[in-house]
């Protein structure tokens, strides 16, 4: 029997998102066991006294989501789900081992399964149909995708591009690479980085000799353009203008146009990486940079988001001077993408293949969102941020000190998920005052495995609250308070709010 207190009438919350929440959570908790069939909808719509409609909309969000296997003239039943470890509240866990069978939910990674559907398999059947080249003919990549990205940029993003200021990458590394390289003279060339940022941004440009500035980005002010204008002899500076990595403010219309402005009075070459504008979750995108000034701004993007990071591609647009100098660097490091990769992926884009798959990815990824919303947004001392977009969300601790973050972190991976701590994208040693929370990527997990995850997240956060939230002051820095991070049964949180660890995969590969 499924009871009627699963709805409240008087919430804002629709019925059939309460329908939802508490079968899910029956499920999840054991109530509604595998295999069990349930009630028809005109049956359980009358028990419960609600329009059929509601109980279709529930059941067809769960047998989506995997937790319900509906057959054409059968009863709907329980799906068989794989269980995560349980973890009972007076069983302390041990201190140094991960739980096994652990969910990954550090970001970095999108959900994959289904990609090779029979447009997938056409385009690379075609591809690889065909013998393949002698040589390399053109180190800037293959014209049949340089023309299929130009087309892509004009429809996604409202970009005018010649595929001659089109470059094929190995992805966004790579095309931050090829720009350092670019950027290198007979001085030692500056660059601006967001802080926090996207960790690799650090590793690849200090491969590459090249001094960073680091530039602070907060949660509500986003990119500080004071800092940036202080600054006169900068080389370049790379922005995530559209959601910032990993906080997820945004430039608008004011700001872009400020931080253009400076760029041309000062030389400086803007390098934007525009990460996550595929997923807008319930706000328009804003145009790239580059629009309000293509000479000047170098656009880096890549499928890593939308399709996979393996598949290695990406692109930089530059024009004028600044693309010579990235051809000639790309010309001396050779072409990094196989040219039966890269017909593949013009083929599958040509057919518009990518949109539609894109399309498909936007609504599961704005799904996942909602879960993210239900079971966390409502916990004490937490706030989220970065949710209007992407893949990722920050759960943002306050009170907390550095040293709690690392310690919940810890706390949450013996538990069996592992999420990323937020200190880990500041840049070492700069003079800021980071915030303190985690990160945790959604987009990669299966529904029930991502449900249970979060319940595990949003147990020790709670506990968190219930010892006292956050630091004491009558207690040294960082130390963990009575009753620790102690979490018991995993149990979907219910109610709704308005890139690997910190130096894996990020914006894009």
């Amino acid at each position: 029997m499924i009871s009627s207190g699963i709805l409240d009438r008087s919430s804002p919350v629709p019925l059939h998102t309460q329908l939802t929440q508490g079968l899910r959570g029956a499920i999840v908790d054991g109530r509604l066991t595998p295999g069990e069939p349930l009630p028809s909808t005109r049956t359980l719509a009358a028990d419960l006294g609600i329009a059929r409609g509601t109980v279709v909309a529930a059941f067809e969000t769960l047998a989506g989501e995997g937790y319900l296997v509906a057959r054409p003239g059968a009863r709907t039943t329980v799906a068989v789900l794989p269980r995560q470890p349980s973890f009972a509240s007076e069983v302390p866990p041990q201190p140094s081992a991960t739980a096994p069978s652990a969910t990954d939910l550090r970001p970095g990674r999108p959900g994959t399964r289904g990609l090779a559907d029979a447009a997938w398999r056409s385009a690379w059947r075609r591809a690889s149909a065909v013998d393949p080249a002698p040589d390399v003919d053109d180190e800037t990549g293959l014209l049949a995708l340089r023309e299929q990205i130009a087309r892509h940029l004009g429809r996604t993003r409202g970009l005018t591009v010649d595929p001659g200021d089109v470059i094929v990458t190995a992805g966004t590394s790579d095309a931050l690479l090829l720009l350092a390289v670019s950027l290198s003279g007979s001085r030692r060339a500056r660059v601006g980085i967001e802080n926090p940022g996207y960790p690799r941004v650090r590793m690849i440009l200090g491969r590459a000799g090249i001094e960073m500035v680091p530039l602070p980005v907060s949660v509500d002010g986003g990119l500080d353009l004071d800092a940036v204008e202080r600054h006169r002899d900068l080389d370049a500076v790379v922005v995530t203008p559209h959601h910032h990595y990993p906080l997820g403010s945004r430039l608008d219309a004011a700001a872009r146009a400020r931080l253009t402005a400076w760029a041309r009075d000062t030389g400086t070459v803007v390098i934007e990486d525009d990460y996550d504008s595929e997923f807008p979750h319930g706000r328009a995108p804003l145009p790239p940079l580059r629009l309000l000034d293509p000479r000047n701004v170098v656009l880096i993007g890549s499928v890593s988001k939308v399709l996979s990071p393996a598949l290695r591609c990406g692109w930089v647009v530059a024009s004028g001077g600044v693309r010579d100098r990235i051809r000639q660097a790309r010309a001396d490091l050779d072409a990094p993408v196989s040219e039966v990769a890269q017909q593949a992926l013009a083929l599958y884009l040509a057919d518009g293949s990518l949109a539609r798959h894109t399309a498909r990815r936007r609504r599961d990824y704005r799904h996942r969102r909602q879960l993210v919303l239900e079971a966390l947004g409502s916990i004490a001392g937490v706030s989220l941020a970065a949710v209007n977009g992407g893949l990722h969300a920050v759960a943002l601790l306050s009170p907390a000190e550095p040293a709690e973050e690392a310690a919940l972190v810890d706390a949450i991976a013996q538990r069996g998920v592992l999420v990323a701590g937020l200190g880990a994208y500041s840049v070492p040693d700069a003079p800021s005052s980071p915030a303190v929370g985690i990160v945790l990527g959604y987009a990669e997990p299966t529904i029930p495995q991502l449900v249970e995850a979060l319940a595990v997240v949003a147990k020790v956060l709670r506990a968190r609250d219930a010892g006292g939230g956050g630091r004491s002051p009558h207690r040294g820095k960082g130390e963990r308070r009575r009753g620790g991070w102690g979490v018991g049964r995993a149990v979907p949180a219910e109610g709704a709010a308005g890139k690997g660890q910190g130096g894996g995969a990020g914006p894009g590969l």
